[in-house]
């Protein structure tokens, strides 16, 4: 069973997920175009090739990203690293002991993605429409698009929580597989190497290579789930935008399309191909930033804790 506290959870978190924010929202502002409805009319030419508008303003929406990102990893590892060390003390006192380890983790990791959703939600979704927001649709005097995005979601602030059940849908299910992979991976890496135990370059080094090893093998999978969670979100900003001038739009919105009437839409405009839009680099952008947020958590919390590392937990 690790040791370790609240205080290191959080410092690793937050160092974990300014690094992969940092280096992966370009990455995430391009796959987010390139999903998005206007993605032919506004990022392609007509000869086929890319528009130049697809390569500007990468970190447009990278301010929400941040701000909830810090608070949602804090919560996922607080709940997931509680969890795991409750079943580890069931574990040793003699209960609990049919329940496989795989299962134990994609418990703990389902229980924590619940609630890092809940916070990253509106954040994810004013990002979402900050990256497809052009510079010459802001109102005159305003240059965030971020601050654009703000006002265009505050006269219904829950559509903030639009695609929050796809998000779930994709995310917890996905996350489960991918730390369940993850502990077995690391476990497997670990043995036989007891001596490196407190060694924080080789710790980082065998948590990064074993989150991109399981986010590979699972992020293709919910690409679908992803395309549909994206146009629902844009298509709650861009719904609130398009409100005519004088209605009154403090009455409660229209219905909107569910996930499978949207998922309906993308696959009969677009085919089998619209719903994997993104393929490659949500493949690109998981395995490394998987590998980034894992390897830099796991080497901040030995960093914070003391480069003190249980032994059973080290030998799996």
């Amino acid at each position: 069973m690790s040791v370790i506290g609240g205080g290191d959870v959080l410092s690793a978190a937050a160092a974990a997920t300014v690094a992969v924010d940092v280096v992966v929202h370009p990455v995430d502002t391009l796959i987010t175009r390139i999903q998005s409805p206007s993605y032919k009319t506004q990022y392609r030419q007509l000869h086929g090739g890319f528009n130049r508008n697809l390569f500007r303003g990468l970190y447009q929406g990278f301010g929400p990203t941040l701000l909830a990102g810090v608070p949602a990893s804090a919560a996922f590892f607080t709940i997931y690293e509680g969890s795991k060390n409750v079943f580890e003390k069931a574990q040793k006192s003699g209960h609990l002991l049919s329940v496989p380890l795989p299962i134990a983790h994609a418990v703990s990791s389902a229980v924590g993605d619940l609630v890092a959703c809940a916070i990253t939600n509106p954040a994810e979704v004013l990002k979402q429409n900050a990256q497809v927001s052009r510079k010459e649709g802001l109102p005159p005097g305003q240059r965030s698009h971020v601050m654009h995005a703000m006002r265009r979601f505050s006269r219904h602030p829950a559509r903030l929580w639009t695609g929050y059940t796809m998000l779930v849908a994709s995310s917890l299910p996905g996350t489960s597989l991918a730390f369940s992979l993850y502990e077995m991976f690391k476990a497997k890496m670990r043995r036989g190497n007891e001596e490196l135990a407190n060694n924080i370059p080789y710790q980082m080094k065998v948590s990064a290579a074993s989150a991109a090893l399981a986010a590979g093998c699972t992020s293709c999978v919910f690409v679908p789930v992803d395309v549909v969670k994206t146009r629902m979100r844009l298509a709650a900003g861009s719904q609130e935008h398009a409100a005519p001038q004088g209605k009154n739009t403090s009455q409660s919105p229209s219905p909107r399309p569910g996930p499978f009437s949207v998922a309906k839409q993308i696959f009969r405009a677009e085919g089998i191909r619209g719903l994997f839009r993104g393929l490659t680099l949500t493949f690109i952008a998981s395995t490394f930033g998987s590998g980034l947020y894992l390897g830099v958590y796991e080497g901040c919390k030995l960093y914070v804790g003391g480069n003190k590392i249980d032994i059973e937990e080290f030998t799996g």
